[in-house]
């Protein structure tokens, strides 16, 4: 292995990062598969901006009551500025049914939906929109809250704004819920009940941490363009191949030569594993393991 093999590499590489014209049938399928490995940061991606908190909705209420339900495409077809996707979901239960159902989206006898996404264009390209989560989700006061105090491990969602009023369910810590941040103590929450159905409530933020803004946010190589991803890891990647003389010279630091060598390796191949996966989904759809 040499500079020629790597100069070659980048080549293909770039040649393929030229084309960009990705079609509507691979962002679908795209979204399903980040959405399937529950990387729910990358799913947004392919969702209008002003629809990810219905797919953050959808992700806590809905998707951890079924964590083995996934999806499968079963055909797709671009109509003017809309997608129908027939959509088959494996292991459904009753409850994801009766949501279903309960939202205005049946599913048939073999577990398929018929949906039609509408394309949305943006900034940053185009997107799908997403309704899978309850239609009084649309506010601009909606965000991500979790239990922050360290003695708290749960906290009760009741039906009315006080200790009085009725309780309907429980937040467990390391949960999110969406929530209404008006600035008060009591602030108006979503959830799902044991019914399907979607239920309002309220819950005491005082022991709460609130995100700003984004529903989720996406890590450094998830940010990453395909282009970048290829140049870093080129960067990285050539000088590796001069590795065995900074060993040999790191070793001959008495104590933290070792150390500091190890860490190096370790560091390259932890972000080139990352870069991989990146590379590889973004041109094969091929989702690593994190």
């Amino acid at each position: 292995m040499n500079l020629k093999f790597f100069g070659l590499l980048a080549i293909v590489l770039l040649s393929l990062c030229s084309c960009t014209s990705f079609n509507n049938d691979r962002r679908l399928k795209k979204f399903v598969s980040r959405f399937n490995a529950k990387e729910y940061a990358c799913a947004s991606t392919y969702i209008y901006p002003d629809d990810r908190m219905q797919l953050a909705f959808f992700a806590n209420e809905v998707r951890k009551k079924v964590p083995n339900a996934f999806i499968e495409i079963e055909e797709s077809e671009t109509e003017d500025n809309y997608v129908v996707a027939k959509l088959k979901w494996k292991n459904a239960n009753d409850f994801l049914r009766n949501y279903f159902a309960h939202i205005g989206k049946p599913l048939d006898e073999e577990d398929v939906l018929i949906d039609t996404l509408r394309i949305m264009e943006t900034m940053e390209g185009d997107c799908f929109s997403f309704d899978w989560g309850s239609p009084e989700l649309n506010t601009e006061k909606l965000r991500l809250a979790s239990i922050s105090a360290e003695n708290v491990e749960r906290m009760n969602i009741r039906a009315g704004a006080g200790q009085g009023s009725r309780i309907i369910g429980k937040l467990e810590k390391g949960d999110d819920i969406l929530i209404e941040d008006d600035g008060k103590g009591w602030s108006r929450c979503y959830l799902v009940n044991d019914n399907s159905q979607v239920q309002r409530g309220y819950i005491y933020t005082a022991n709460m941490s609130v995100k700003e803004s984004a529903f989720f946010t996406l890590g450094i190589f998830d940010s990453m363009s395909l282009l970048v991803a290829v140049i870093v890891i080129l960067i990285i990647i050539v000088p590796l191949y001069y590795i065995s003389s900074l060993a040999t010279g790191l070793f001959g630091i008495p104590v933290a030569g070792p150390v500091i060598c190890i860490g190096i390796i370790l560091g390259c191949l932890y972000v080139v594993y990352q870069l991989i996966e990146k590379i590889l989904f973004e041109l094969f759809i091929i989702n690593l393991p994190y």
